[in-house]
């Protein structure tokens, strides 16, 4: 078994990787970290690195944009490339680990994997969760409204009405 941490590469979601590394340790388990690149995130990367030459700024996760991590992980940088899915995946896992490692500590000490998804968060997650079989899954929240649960939706809520084993959520200060 393993411990599953969903992260989108915030500071939530640092401690979503944070509590998920201490319950694998505490199990003796895995700590499996995902993040997952929405669809229309990797399409807008994808016109962007034909588009333009230029730093690409778009940014999903903080500190870091995905043609950077690409960058350190052989992607073509000319304008010629395009940002391709096997790119986007390659850059959705530096991300998780790159949350891990500036996260836990004593990552060493924890048995670590990585994965890097492109598509509908929610539905990625649990195709995650059905691969890995984890313990927990992990997955960071936010205080919301009603009215903005129904309008909007939540990644968090769908995944703890529809994931069939324990959701840990940790919630943000905000």
């Amino acid at each position: 078994m393993s411990v599953l941490a969903a992260t989108d590469g915030t500071t939530v979601p640092d401690r979503v990787v944070e509590v998920a590394a201490d319950l694998a340790a505490q199990y003796g388990e895995e700590l499996v970290v995902v993040h997952v690149i929405p669809e229309d995130v990797f399409e807008e990367q994808r016109k962007s690195s034909v588009e333009s030459t230029s730093d690409l700024a778009l940014t999903f996760a903080p500190e870091i944009t995905y043609r950077e991590l690409g960058d350190q992980t052989g992607t073509p940088g000319g304008s010629d490339d395009r940002y391709s899915l096997e790119h986007a995946l390659r850059d959705a896992a530096g991300v998780a680990e790159d949350v891990t490692e500036r996260t836990v500590d004593d990552v060493d000490d924890v048995e670590a994997s990585y994965q890097g998804r492109v598509g509908d968060v929610t539905e990625e997650i649990l195709q995650v969760t059905d691969e890995t079989d984890p313990r927990y899954l992990v997955v960071g929240g936010r205080k919301r409204t009603p009215v903005g649960k129904a309008i909007f939706g939540s990644v968090t809520q769908s995944l703890l009405l529809e994931a069939d084993r324990p959701v840990v959520t940790v919630m943000s200060g905000e």
